[in-house]
């Protein structure tokens, strides 16, 4: 079974990307003992963390509660408010056990594809992270309620991704020339959802190595050809080592530049 489920797959520009925010859709409280077990999951997972030399903070995060492709082509994201400590009860047997999706943190994450201007995808591998540590991933992380808002104090989620491609690679916003959202997984292992997006760059590869990263969870950033057996080898040789919503996002940019044939023969040979 794949390790993510696409929920939806398109084209969305910003302003085909539309938000609704109510801080009342958190996650519910089913049990009498449910802070109890969240406390309990998050001292455990603050100790493991903490024997990997790694640091583990509990932000507000941005919580998706429900989305629809409406008739006008837009994509429609409810979104309330959770915690990473919630999450990481979310992803705990002991807590999730019994409950449906719907009852669960759902924080929703940003990632990105990164086209080059001279043809190259950017690929990393992570370290220093609560989850998929090692694997292969493309640019990403949660959406932060405190941060990722617009001038309005509206969820920007346009703004979410280009804060963690500065963060993470030391790019900025005038280095990039499109940027469009291809699509929305869930990740079925660590349950949550994720926004895939495009990010098109006017810099070359050589340039973008000369950018300091403001932060240090890149491991190696590596790079891939953009062309269509290039990733499609990627895909097939690191299958099972690349993250649950990582695999997805380079699925979703294959189908928008080699075509829905690429897109479709390759997810099926990946089942």
């Amino acid at each position: 079974m794949r390790e993510f489920e696409i929920l939806v797959r398109g084209c969305f520009d910003a302003g085909r990307l539309v938000v609704s925010y109510d801080e009342s859709l958190r996650m519910p409280r089913t049990q009498h003992d449910d802070e109890d077990c969240i406390e309990a999951c998050w001292r455990q997972k603050l100790q493991e963390m903490q024997q990997r030399g790694a640091a583990l903070y509990d932000g507000t995060l941005y919580r998706l509660a429900d989305w629809e492709v409406r008739l006008d082509g837009r994509l429609w994201l409810a979104l309330g408010v959770t915690s990473y400590k919630e999450y990481v009860a979310s992803r705990d047997m002991r807590f999730a056990q019994g409950r449906g999706r719907r009852e669960l943190s759902n924080p929703l994450a940003v990632c990105s594809v990164i086209e080059t201007a001279d043809g190259q995808l950017l690929i990393d591998q992570r370290r220093g992270v609560d989850v998929y540590e090692g694997r292969y991933h493309v640019i990403g992380g949660f959406c932060e309620s405190e941060r990722d808002r617009n001038d309005m104090g509206q969820p920007d989620l346009f703004g979410a991704i280009q804060r963690e491609i500065r963060e993470e690679t030391g790019l900025q916003s005038e280095d990039i020339v499109r940027q469009l959202c291809l699509g929305l997984v869930y990740d079925r292992g660590m349950p949550h959802p994720e926004l895939c997006f495009l990010t098109c760059l006017r810099i070359p590869l050589e340039e973008v190595r000369q950018r300091k990263p403001e932060d240090r969870e890149i491991e190696r950033l590596l790079s891939l050809p953009a062309r269509a057996e290039s990733l499609r080898s990627f895909l097939f040789t690191h299958h099972g080592q690349i993250s649950a919503t990582g695999e997805p996002a380079l699925l979703f940019y294959g189908g928008w530049r080699f075509g829905e044939a690429w897109y479709a023969e390759t997810l099926w040979r990946l089942t």
